[in-house]
Protein backbone atom coordinates (compact mmCIF):
# COMPACT_ATOMS: atom_id res chain seq x y z
CA UNK A 1 0.00 0.00 0.00
CA UNK A 2 1.04 3.44 -0.91
CA UNK A 3 1.43 6.63 1.55
CA UNK A 4 -1.19 8.86 1.09
CA UNK A 5 -1.41 11.22 -1.75
CA UNK A 6 1.27 14.00 -2.11
CA UNK A 7 2.18 12.48 1.18
CA UNK A 8 5.94 13.62 0.04
CA UNK A 9 5.17 17.11 -1.00
CA UNK A 10 6.12 19.50 1.22
CA UNK A 11 2.48 21.78 0.39
CA UNK A 12 -0.26 20.52 -1.12
CA UNK A 13 -1.33 22.00 -4.20
CA UNK A 14 -4.97 23.86 -4.20
CA UNK A 15 -5.25 25.28 -7.92
CA UNK A 16 -5.12 23.29 -10.84
CA UNK A 17 -2.28 24.89 -11.87
CA UNK A 18 -0.25 24.42 -8.88
CA UNK A 19 -1.32 20.50 -9.12
CA UNK A 20 -0.10 20.39 -12.99
CA UNK A 21 2.99 22.00 -12.09
CA UNK A 22 3.89 19.36 -9.48
CA UNK A 23 3.00 16.73 -11.78
CA UNK A 24 5.68 18.10 -14.38
CA UNK A 25 8.30 18.40 -11.59
CA UNK A 26 7.55 14.75 -11.48
CA UNK A 27 7.40 14.16 -15.15
CA UNK A 28 10.80 15.84 -15.55
CA UNK A 29 12.47 14.37 -12.35
CA UNK A 30 11.40 10.59 -13.82
CA UNK A 31 13.33 11.54 -17.33
CA UNK A 32 16.71 13.02 -15.20
CA UNK A 33 16.47 9.86 -13.03
CA UNK A 34 16.48 7.76 -16.02
CA UNK A 35 19.16 9.29 -17.62
CA UNK A 36 21.64 10.01 -15.20
CA UNK A 37 20.62 7.67 -12.50
CA UNK A 38 19.58 8.37 -8.84
CA UNK A 39 22.61 9.29 -7.22
CA UNK A 40 23.93 11.71 -10.04
CA UNK A 41 20.51 13.43 -10.21
CA UNK A 42 19.66 16.92 -8.31
CA UNK A 43 17.35 19.19 -7.43
CA UNK A 44 19.07 21.68 -9.84
CA UNK A 45 19.55 19.52 -12.72
CA UNK A 46 15.20 18.52 -12.34
CA UNK A 47 14.54 22.60 -12.27
CA UNK A 48 16.54 23.73 -14.94
CA UNK A 49 14.87 21.10 -17.07
CA UNK A 50 11.70 21.72 -16.00
CA UNK A 51 12.46 25.46 -16.84
CA UNK A 52 11.32 26.99 -12.85
CA UNK A 53 13.88 28.11 -10.61
CA UNK A 54 14.97 25.59 -8.13
CA UNK A 55 13.04 27.42 -5.10
CA UNK A 56 10.05 26.69 -6.77
CA UNK A 57 10.67 23.14 -7.20
CA UNK A 58 11.78 23.14 -2.57
CA UNK A 59 8.42 25.13 -2.30
CA UNK A 60 6.80 21.82 -3.60
CA UNK A 61 9.38 19.27 -2.67
CA UNK A 62 12.24 19.51 -0.12
CA UNK A 63 14.70 16.89 -1.50
CA UNK A 64 15.52 14.75 -4.25
CA UNK A 65 14.17 12.05 -1.93
CA UNK A 66 11.08 13.47 -2.01
CA UNK A 67 10.55 13.51 -5.52
CA UNK A 68 11.70 9.29 -5.86
CA UNK A 69 8.97 8.95 -2.79
CA UNK A 70 6.36 10.63 -5.30
CA UNK A 71 7.38 8.44 -8.24
CA UNK A 72 7.93 5.58 -6.35
CA UNK A 73 3.78 5.99 -4.97
CA UNK A 74 2.96 6.07 -8.55
CA UNK A 75 4.33 2.82 -9.75
CA UNK A 76 3.15 1.30 -6.69
CA UNK A 77 -0.41 1.86 -7.78
CA UNK A 78 0.34 1.23 -11.09
CA UNK A 79 1.92 -2.70 -10.34
CA UNK A 80 -1.79 -2.68 -8.00
CA UNK A 81 -3.83 -2.09 -11.35
CA UNK A 82 -1.08 -4.19 -13.82
CA UNK A 83 -0.65 -7.21 -11.00
CA UNK A 84 -4.66 -7.41 -10.85
CA UNK A 85 -5.72 -6.99 -14.25
CA UNK A 86 -3.10 -9.99 -15.18
CA UNK A 87 -4.83 -12.49 -12.03
CA UNK A 88 -8.38 -11.35 -13.25
CA UNK A 89 -8.88 -13.77 -16.30
CA UNK A 90 -6.28 -16.38 -15.56
CA UNK A 91 -7.32 -19.81 -15.38
CA UNK A 92 -6.20 -23.33 -14.25
CA UNK A 93 -5.57 -25.13 -18.10
CA UNK A 94 -3.10 -21.75 -18.77
CA UNK A 95 0.40 -23.33 -18.32
CA UNK A 96 2.43 -22.12 -15.88
CA UNK A 97 5.26 -20.96 -18.03
CA UNK A 98 2.92 -19.28 -20.16
CA UNK A 99 1.64 -17.32 -17.80
CA UNK A 100 4.47 -16.18 -16.19
CA UNK A 101 6.24 -15.12 -19.50
CA UNK A 102 2.92 -12.53 -20.26
CA UNK A 103 3.53 -11.53 -16.78
CA UNK A 104 6.73 -10.71 -17.52
CA UNK A 105 6.16 -9.48 -21.04
CA UNK A 106 3.54 -7.18 -19.72
CA UNK A 107 6.03 -5.40 -17.15
CA UNK A 108 8.74 -4.85 -19.64
CA UNK A 109 6.29 -3.41 -21.69
CA UNK A 110 4.85 -0.95 -19.00
CA UNK A 111 8.31 -0.42 -18.25
CA UNK A 112 8.80 1.75 -21.06
CA UNK A 113 5.91 4.66 -19.65
CA UNK A 114 7.62 4.32 -16.27
CA UNK A 115 11.26 5.15 -17.29
CA UNK A 116 12.13 5.70 -13.79
CA UNK A 117 11.81 2.21 -12.18
CA UNK A 118 15.12 0.74 -12.99
CA UNK A 119 17.13 3.67 -11.86
CA UNK A 120 15.47 3.70 -8.71
CA UNK A 121 15.39 -0.35 -8.42
CA UNK A 122 19.36 -0.33 -9.17
CA UNK A 123 19.40 2.62 -5.85
CA UNK A 124 18.06 0.13 -3.58
CA UNK A 125 20.67 -2.68 -4.47
CA UNK A 126 23.62 0.51 -3.61
CA UNK A 127 25.57 -1.10 -0.62
CA UNK A 128 23.95 1.70 2.13
CA UNK A 129 20.27 1.57 1.05
CA UNK A 130 20.73 5.33 -0.50
CA UNK A 131 16.86 5.83 -1.33
CA UNK A 132 14.19 4.75 0.45
CA UNK A 133 12.10 4.92 -2.53
CA UNK A 134 13.89 2.06 -4.28
CA UNK A 135 13.62 0.18 -1.39
CA UNK A 136 9.52 0.43 -0.61
CA UNK A 137 9.58 -0.23 -4.34
CA UNK A 138 11.48 -3.00 -4.37
CA UNK A 139 9.64 -3.95 -1.74
CA UNK A 140 5.99 -3.38 -3.52
CA UNK A 141 7.98 -5.75 -6.50
CA UNK A 142 8.83 -8.34 -4.05
CA UNK A 143 5.01 -8.28 -2.71
CA UNK A 144 3.69 -9.10 -6.19
CA UNK A 145 6.61 -11.85 -7.09
CA UNK A 146 5.29 -13.51 -3.70
CA UNK A 147 2.15 -13.91 -4.30
CA UNK A 148 2.65 -15.31 -8.23
CA UNK A 149 4.92 -17.48 -6.49
CA UNK A 150 2.69 -18.54 -4.41
CA UNK A 151 0.32 -19.47 -7.10
CA UNK A 152 3.06 -21.21 -9.10
CA UNK A 153 3.99 -23.27 -5.90
CA UNK A 154 0.58 -23.57 -3.66
CA UNK A 155 2.00 -24.25 -0.12
CA UNK A 156 5.50 -23.42 -0.80
CA UNK A 157 7.23 -22.44 3.24
CA UNK A 158 7.22 -19.03 4.03
CA UNK A 159 11.00 -18.48 4.39
CA UNK A 160 11.76 -20.73 0.71
CA UNK A 161 8.87 -18.20 -0.94
CA UNK A 162 11.07 -15.44 0.72
CA UNK A 163 13.81 -15.71 -0.04
CA UNK A 164 12.92 -17.07 -3.87
CA UNK A 165 11.10 -13.57 -4.07
CA UNK A 166 14.49 -12.30 -3.36
CA UNK A 167 16.38 -14.04 -5.80
CA UNK A 168 13.48 -13.38 -8.62
CA UNK A 169 12.72 -9.55 -7.77
CA UNK A 170 16.64 -9.09 -8.94
CA UNK A 171 16.37 -11.42 -11.95
CA UNK A 172 13.14 -9.00 -13.16
CA UNK A 173 15.12 -6.04 -12.28
CA UNK A 174 17.37 -7.36 -14.88
CA UNK A 175 13.94 -7.72 -17.23
CA UNK A 176 13.10 -4.51 -16.82
CA UNK A 177 16.66 -2.86 -17.68
CA UNK A 178 16.65 -4.70 -20.75
CA UNK A 179 13.30 -3.73 -21.54
CA UNK A 180 14.13 0.14 -21.08
CA UNK A 181 17.24 0.11 -22.68
CA UNK A 182 16.34 2.41 -25.43
CA UNK A 183 20.34 2.48 -26.62
CA UNK A 184 20.03 -1.34 -27.80
CA UNK A 185 18.59 -2.20 -31.15
CA UNK A 186 18.44 -5.91 -29.62
CA UNK A 187 16.60 -4.81 -26.88
CA UNK A 188 13.42 -7.11 -27.64
CA UNK A 189 15.62 -10.01 -28.11
CA UNK A 190 17.75 -9.62 -24.84
CA UNK A 191 14.61 -8.66 -22.84
CA UNK A 192 13.26 -12.63 -23.77
CA UNK A 193 16.61 -14.18 -22.88
CA UNK A 194 16.70 -12.68 -19.42
CA UNK A 195 12.91 -14.00 -19.18
CA UNK A 196 13.56 -17.46 -20.33
CA UNK A 197 16.35 -17.00 -17.22
CA UNK A 198 13.08 -16.81 -14.85
CA UNK A 199 11.55 -19.40 -16.19
CA UNK A 200 14.76 -21.46 -15.94
CA UNK A 201 15.33 -20.61 -12.04
CA UNK A 202 11.24 -21.13 -11.43
CA UNK A 203 11.75 -24.76 -13.45
CA UNK A 204 14.98 -25.76 -11.95
CA UNK A 205 13.87 -24.84 -7.93
CA UNK A 206 10.39 -26.17 -8.58
CA UNK A 207 9.67 -29.00 -10.86
CA UNK A 208 6.71 -30.99 -10.17
CA UNK A 209 6.77 -34.37 -8.03
CA UNK A 210 7.72 -36.90 -10.62
CA UNK A 211 10.23 -34.96 -12.22
CA UNK A 212 13.50 -36.35 -12.51
CA UNK A 213 15.30 -33.91 -10.73
CA UNK A 214 13.78 -35.24 -7.65
CA UNK A 215 16.16 -38.17 -8.12
CA UNK A 216 19.22 -37.71 -10.24
CA UNK A 217 22.49 -37.55 -8.16
CA UNK A 218 24.09 -35.12 -10.85
CA UNK A 219 21.50 -32.80 -11.63
CA UNK A 220 23.34 -28.88 -11.39
CA UNK A 221 20.45 -27.53 -9.89
CA UNK A 222 19.41 -28.86 -7.11
CA UNK A 223 14.98 -28.50 -6.67
CA UNK A 224 13.80 -26.76 -3.66
CA UNK A 225 10.09 -27.51 -3.82
CA UNK A 226 7.53 -29.62 -5.50
CA UNK A 227 5.08 -27.72 -7.50
CA UNK A 228 2.09 -29.18 -9.30
CA UNK A 229 1.83 -30.15 -12.59
CA UNK A 230 -0.98 -29.09 -15.44
CA UNK A 231 -3.01 -31.90 -14.76
CA UNK A 232 -2.71 -31.46 -10.57
CA UNK A 233 -3.53 -28.23 -11.24
CA UNK A 234 -6.67 -29.44 -13.49
CA UNK A 235 -7.74 -31.84 -10.98
CA UNK A 236 -7.44 -29.61 -8.18
CA UNK A 237 -9.74 -26.80 -9.67
CA UNK A 238 -12.79 -29.69 -9.99
CA UNK A 239 -12.32 -30.56 -7.17
CA UNK A 240 -13.14 -26.98 -5.33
Amino acid sequence: MTDEPNSHLRNRPRQARSAARVEHLLDVAEEIFEEVGYDAATTNLVASRAGVPVGTLYRWFPDKSALAEALTDRYLDHLVSLYQDLLSDIAPDVRIGDFVRRVMNRLADETLAQRAMPALLVSAMVPGGRSRAGVRLREGLEGHISALLELRVPGIPDDLRDRSSEVLVTLVYLVLAAAADSDNEHRREVTDEYIDVVLAYLEAKFPSPDHPSWTDPDVPVRPLFAAPDLARRLAAARDS
